[in-house]
């Protein structure tokens, strides 16, 4: 199989700064995206370093070693963090982070936060990672029969995410990849404002990733471009 990627980011129309970070590293096989949390000063710092301290935790990994990912996300957890005792004592500064890395023909993802991970597969769109907000959790809890009260206005809120104190649990799983599967990791930029049935016809519509990726954000945009956009698009042909 032979992948094809690409990457594609945008401020939007009422943001002042990008805060959206992305990597898109062939040679690695390595691509993510995260969103420095909003509310949380020093959201772009958050972001670019979680993006970096994750290609260099992959990077740094001894030939053959088998990457253990919920390490690597711990040991990215700790330098946000640290950087957030730094830059903002008190409130401390966040991001979240979805990544997928291709070892063989398996897609492995990490993910913590509400940015997502998404395949397209004979036509069905499908989310493959789970929204780490208040409203999720409470829902498990409730479907355990456990008591659950929960204000609406606080449904959206993280409850994980990159910088927070260690330790943090992230999700960790991997796919068999398919031949003409097609992935999309986005910021909720994309994902709160472009319906499922909408991401699926522009990924199974558009010739190769880069159109896919400009498509969604221009999309994103046409619905007020409230939040910064990242789009990080792979086709398996």
């Amino acid at each position: 199989m032979k992948l094809h990627s690409f990457a594609q980011s945008d401020v939007g129309r009422v943001r002042p700064e990008n805060e959206d970070s992305f990597l898109c590293h062939e040679g690695l096989k390595l691509y993510a995206v995260a969103d420095g949390i909003g509310g949380l000063p020093s959201g772009a710092q958050a972001s670019q370093l979680t993006i970096a301290a994750l290609q260099k935790g992959l990077t740094d990994l001894p030939a053959g070693q088998k990457p253990d990912y919920a390490l690597i996300i711990a040991d990215v957890n700790k330098q946000v963090y640290s950087l957030g005792r730094l830059l903002s004592p008190q409130f401390g500064i966040g991001s979240t982070l979805t990544f997928a890395h291709l070892t063989g023909v398996k897609l492995n993802i990490g993910h913590v936060g509400d940015s997502c991970a998404l395949r397209l597969r004979a036509k069905a769109l499908e989310q493959l990672t789970r929204d780490h907000t208040v409203e999720n959790e409470m829902k498990e809890r409730a479907a355990r029969g456990e008591p659950m009260a929960m204000l609406m206005e606080n449904r959206n809120a993280l409850t994980r995410c990159i910088g927070q104190p260690p330790p943090i649990l992230a999700d960790c799983h991997a796919h068999t990849v398919l031949p003409h599967d097609r992935y999309l990791l986005a910021s909720d930029g994309i994902s709160r404002f472009v319906a499922p049935s909408e991401i699926q016809e522009i990924m199974q519509q558009a010739s190769e990733p880069a159109s896919a990726a400009q498509r969604l954000i221009d999309c994103a945009n046409e619905r007020g471009g409230l939040d910064n956009s990242t789009a990080v698009v792979m086709f398996f042909d």
